[in-house]
């Protein structure tokens, strides 16, 4: 294969164009991203990206169609000035991107992108082979469980996928499940572009393999086919804590798959309006392999009074219970691979004056 690289098109200290020959005489147009620290440690090895475009951003792959991407995404972030780099567990490391342009031609993406992608790094980046991930929205969505499904050679290139609001493009989720491959899926329950089903029997099709790797799933109740704007690649955690990219920095195919910890917020607690203050307990909760990295609470149900300090922590201090009714709060419990479960607590806020008591 003639691996023509036409280098480089600046577009920023980090971001390039780049353009290969790729199979079947397929040329393939992409954007390449390294962090900022790539070219001053090159002795680093980096984790990479593999970006999938939605159905919107098919081109040419030349310029000035290749801007398309920049729309959408992990390409937008990048756009914006985001220097893909994230901490997890305490360690902080920036991300290889490759985010590819699908040929107009085609209407859907055909596996030989992802792997032109993985060969083009692997000869000429510094990336870290055993934390490959792939990831893409809408029809990328959709090329993602198509190049994780259809072979089990394909799943077992990658320390992890991420499909984002995908259509029903799952072929085998038996290849998932025997290359233990770690999943993290997202989607709307009121998604009408893509049925939520989608989702929802793909992840299916992975357990019912008997997957060691347990997958993951993340539902919005609202958002929509558009909750890829801001929620899925969210770099911070308005909507997801972890986020997608710290998921990622957790995952590596040279360790054995995950179990899931098992969060316990604690026993419901009575409380009197007239004290109005409690501590929650979430320090029972527990990893089987690993341990316990962050305790995350939020409020589920019951009256708007009452506000949280430091919801991130295994024992936030909850004030202001000063009016009666059933308080619920939950929380999940994420262990140091980035995976998580969850379990809840009520506080009974009583009228009047009474010793705090469990029950």
């Amino acid at each position: 294969m003639l691996w023509g690289i036409l280098l480089p098109v600046f577009l920023s200290a980090q971001r390039t164009a780049q353009r290969i020959d790729g199979a079947r005489g397929q040329k393939i147009g992409f954007y390449q991203y390294l962090p900022p620290d790539y070219q001053s440690n090159p002795d680093v090895k980096h984790p990479l990206i593999i970006f999938l475009h939605g159905i919107g951003e098919k081109g040419t792959g030349l310029e000035p169609d290749l801007a398309r991407l920049n729309c959408c995404g992990i390409p937008k972030y990048i756009d914006k000035g985001h220097n893909m780099i994230f901490t997890w567990n305490g360690k902080t490391e920036g991300f290889v991107v490759l985010f590819p342009q699908l040929d107009s031609k085609y209407t859907a993406w055909p596996n030989y992108y992802v792997d032109e992608m993985i060969n083009f790094a692997k000869k000429n980046l510094n990336i870290d082979t055993n934390r490959i991930f792939l990831t893409g929205l809408s029809l990328g969505g959709g090329g993602t469980w198509t190049y994780v499904s259809s072979s089990l050679s394909n799943a077992k290139k990658l320390a992890g996928a991420a499909p984002v609001v995908s259509p029903c493009f799952m072929t085998n989720g038996c290849n998932i499940a025997n290359a233990q491959l770690p999943i993290l899926a997202f989607h709307a329950l009121d998604d009408v572009m893509a049925p939520p089903s989608c989702t929802f029997t793909a992840i299916k099709s992975i357990n019912d393999c008997g997957a060691k790797a347990s997958p993951n799933m993340v539902v919005y109740e609202v958002g929509g086919h558009y909750v890829w704007v801001r929620r899925a690649y969210d770099t911070a955690y308005n909507y997801q804590n972890p986020n997608i990219f710290e998921w990622m920095l957790a995952q590596n195919r040279s360790l054995k798959p995950n179990q899931k910890p098992l969060a316990k917020a604690g026993k419901d607690i009575v409380l009197s309006a007239s004290q109005g203050t409690v501590v929650l307990d979430g320090s029972a909760s527990s990893d089987p392999d690993g341990k316990i990295a962050r305790h995350i609470w939020r409020k589920i149900g019951g009256p708007s009074y009452g506000t949280m300090l430091d919801g991130v922590t295994a024992h936030p201090r909850l004030t202001g219970l000063n009016y009666p009714g059933v308080y619920a709060y939950e929380l999940k419990a994420v262990d140091d691979r980035a995976e998580w479960s969850v379990d809840t607590v009520t506080v009974t806020v009583v009228p009047g004056t009474l010793p705090l008591t469990r029950k």
